[in-house]
């Protein structure tokens, strides 16, 4: 049938989140695109639009694919102390296992892209905002258990976790060991002994 497309965008679009998450916006031409998905120029702008357009959508889907496992904080079992630190160990996992290094696509959009891009940076912003309020929910859920003082602001370690949680996964795309990244989330989550 004459039209028909012979390809899985969905398998493109991960193609090209690759691309974009390992080399950035600026870092990826159209023709990096193009012999990295597989398709034709033509068949690329039919089916997703522009660069910038195809960019939003890798990055929506990266979103996708990795919030949940911070919406997911507050159903873990555990002490807060230990529901924290099997997080970011996971989270350091995943970093490290990554042989490309590539970070987070979320931290690199929103330090490439978001200063100068309102809607690279309204998609950071509300994937940031989630993220927090997930470690909001689980700081009250701790609370509410007793293991956490009600003096303690939850918003005000929201933000503190959020820092960690950027901080090592921008540490894990500068190259450095296991061992930082360790340092940096032991020393945090000190803070909740």
């Amino acid at each position: 049938m004459a039209g028909k497309k012979t390809f899985q965008p969905e398998q493109a679009l991960d193609k090209a989140m690759g691309l974009f998450w390992k080399q950035g916006y600026e870092g990826s031409s159209i023709e990096d695109l193009v012999q990295c998905v597989g398709l034709g120029r033509g068949s690329l702008y039919d089916t997703f639009g522009d660069k910038h357009t195809l960019y939003l959508a890798a990055l929506k889907r990266y979103l996708a694919q990795s919030l949940g496992r911070t919406a997911a904080l507050q159903d873990q079992t555990g002490s807060l102390y230990e529901v924290l630190e099997h997080f970011f160990r996971s989270n350091i996992d995943l970093l490290l296992d990554d042989p490309a290094r590539r970070g987070c696509f979320l931290v690199n959009a929103l330090l490439e892209m978001a200063p100068h891009d309102r809607e690279v940076s309204a998609l950071t912003q509300a994937a940031l905002q989630e993220t927090e309020e997930g470690f909001y929910r689980l700081l009250i859920k701790a609370q509410v258990a007793g293991e956490l003082s009600w003096t303690c602001d939850p918003h005000q370690f929201a933000h503190f976790l959020l820092g960690t949680l950027i901080s090592i996964r921008a540490l894990a795309r500068a190259q450095q060991d296991r061992r930082v990244l360790e340092d940096v989330v032991k020393t945090a989550l000190s803070v909740f002994r």
